[in-house]
């Protein structure tokens, strides 16, 4: 039997990319879809974009839905309630996929009968469209891996229904922007994520990228109430328990990093990159640790 796939696109004042990134997902190889646009309380002229799309794309089943801002999570977790499909993609609004994408992930789920989650790699483009980097390639499930880091992306995500309702996203809103990292690890503890090397979508980074407008106090909160909801997780820390240090050195080499790259938190990001330094001395051999250094000197 053909899977078929949901994929949940949340948005909040996208008009200018929108229709790029709708467009990449009509345009995939594989047809048996369905797009699911939450708009989180736009007040740009995304609406009237997605409504031309559905208006113009008839034959394809295309839903949207306004509702008040309440950040990606909220927006993700009720898209997930509208849902049909027998799998869910977290697809971000500024993003693209390939024509492959749903081809590789059909195939995988076919080859897999009842594959819970799974990830399909994707690379990186500036704002030209020029490709600057590659997520990794791993040889086995990389669950333990991410309380190092988060390497996946929404984009390349594919999950089982009845596990997405079962697992929602924290809607803390002091959360957002490492939602997705936080619902991972919780994941990652129940269920082997497979992971595939193809590339399938296309991270897009531009000046207002979420991620990267930096609001210190923001910033470091965030970051905060990630390490203490994994902190707090009985479950994640019987499993990663020894592993909790990792995670704290890559908030903290995060914020360190981030805050350098706005050239006005230097002391900040020095102090959260010697908090990196005490956790783990060995960060100094880190590509990170040179890209703070390069933004703080």
């Amino acid at each position: 039997m053909s899977p078929f796939f949901s994929i949940i696109i949340p948005t909040y004042n996208r008009a200018h990319l929108i229709e790029e990134t709708i467009q990449s997902v009509l345009q995939q190889e594989y047809d048996q879809f369905e797009i699911i646009v939450v708009d989180d309380g736009s007040i740009d002229k995304t609406q009237a974009i997605i409504e031309k799309i559905i208006q113009d794309h008839k034959q394809k089943k295309i839903s949207y839905f306004y509702k008040t801002n309440g950040e990606r999570a909220v927006a993700r977790n009720y898209g997930l309630n509208k849902a049909s499909g027998d799998y869910i993609i977290y697809f971000d609004s500024d993003d693209t996929l390939y024509p492959n994408h749903l081809k590789e992930a059909a195939q995988f789920i076919v080859s897999n009968p009842g594959v819970e989650i799974f990830h399909l790699r994707y690379d990186i483009k500036n704002s030209e469209g020029q490709k600057t980097g590659e997520g990794p390639i791993y040889s086995a499930s990389p669950n333990r891996k991410l309380m190092s880091g988060n390497f996946l992306s929404c984009n390349g995500v594919v999950l089982k229904k009845e596990i997405a309702l079962e697992n929602p996203f924290n809607e803390n809103r002091d959360l957002s922007a490492a939602e997705d990292w936080e619902l991972w690890l919780r994941l990652s503890v129940k269920y082997p994520i497979h992971y595939i090397n193809t590339i399938t979508s296309t991270i897009c980074n531009h000046d207002d990228r979420s991620v990267l407008a930096v609001n210190k106090d923001k910033l470091i909160k965030r970051m905060e109430v990630l390490l203490n909801l994994v902190n707090n997780n009985v479950i994640l820390m019987q499993v990663y328990g020894e592993l909790f240090k990792n995670l704290r050195a890559s908030c903290y080499s995060y914020i360190s990093l981030h805050l350098a790259l706005t050239k006005q938190y230097r002391k900040d990001s020095l102090k959260y990159l010697a908090k990196t330094l005490m956790i783990q001395p060995g960060f100094i051999f880190h590509k990170r640790f040179f890209g703070i250094l390069k933004h703080i000197l």
